[in-house]
C-alpha cells in the first residue's frame, strides 16, 4: 500500500511504538489520501492530527465512538475480525 504507520498517544504511552509516530494535538499533523484508523476512538487530540486527512476510515466495536463523526467510512467491529480480511483482501488487490 505504501502507507505510513502513525499511532495514538494510548499506543506511544503503552510503549507499542515510538513516541515518533504519535499523531494528534501533542505529535504529528497529517495529511494523507487515507487514514485508517484502527481502534482509535477519537479523542479530539487525535482528531487534530488527522483533521486534514483527505479520507477517514474507522474500525472500532463502538458504535459511539467519537472517530465515526469524522470519518467517510466505518465500520463497527472488532478489528482483531476486520484486520486480516482487509490484509487478505489488499494482497489480492497487490497480485
Amino acid at each position: 500500500m505504501n502507507a505510513q504507520l502513525a499511532a495514538s498517544r494510548a499506543a506511544c504511552d503503552a510503549g507499542w511504538v515510538s513516541p515518533t509516530l504519535q499523531v494528534g494535538q501533542t505529535g504529528k499533523k497529517v495529511t494523507p489520501e487515507l487514514y485508517l484508523a484502527i481502534a482509535i476512538t477519537g479523542a479530539s487530540q487525535h482528531i487534530a492530527g488527522i483533521s486534514e486527512a483527505k479520507n477517514i476510515a474507522a474500525i472500532n466495536n463502538d458504535a459511539d465512538a467519537p472517530i465515526f463523526k469524522h470519518c467517510r467510512f466505518g465500520i463497527v467491529e472488532d478489528y482483531k475480525k476486520v484486520v486480516p480480511l482487509l490484509r487478505e483482501k489488499l494482497a489480492e488487490l497487490q497480485k
